[in-house]
């Protein structure tokens, strides 16, 4: 049985590694690339596989780049529930519900592409806990695949016309 300070340290220590993810969703939607960059290991394993996106592993600043494309939404609610973290030695696995909702007006219709489904998040210690791997898997679309994948194409070609890089 642990003792007291034991369990206090390992609350603690799971308590760091979640915070790492939500900070990760809080800035993405406060547009922080500074603060999301600071988030991750300097190489990453993506999975972005299930809504048709990148699956690799990439340059922590090349992956803060590619998120930059959200900056042609209106506004962005990833909003985690669930989150469990489990650590292992320098290694933690964070597990959680994501509700993502994006939104753009395009002509006067609002248009919002949303998903629910599940972050892992693959954490090392370093001194502090930085992301090393991200997977997205997909529950379902609230408001259909067509209504998520028309909401990204606007913000996408909104972002290209802005000529943000």
């Amino acid at each position: 049985m642990p003792t007291d300070a034991t369990a206090i340290d390992a609350f603690l220590d799971r308590e760091a590694a979640v915070e790492v993810v939500t900070a990760y969703a809080a800035a993405l939607d406060a547009r922080d690339w500074g603060a999301y960059r600071a988030l991750f290991a300097d190489r990453i394993a993506i999975d972005y596989g299930a809504i048709g996106s990148i699956v690799a592993t990439i340059d922590a600043n090349e992956w803060t780049r590619r998120c930059r494309a959200l900056e042609g939404f209106d506004a962005t609610a990833h909003r985690l529930h669930n989150l469990r973290a489990e650590i292992e030695g320098d290694r933690a696995v964070v597990t959680g519900i994501v509700d993502a909702a994006h939104f753009i007006a395009v002509d006067g219709a609002a248009l919002m592409g949303d998903l629910l489904g599940h972050y892992t998040h693959h954490l090392i210690r370093d001194g502090r806990w930085r992301i090393a791997g991200v997977t997205l898997t997909v529950a379902g679309y609230p408001a259909g695949k067509p209504a998520f994948d028309a909401a990204f194409a606007a913000a996408r070609a909104r972002f290209a016309e802005r000529g943000i890089a």
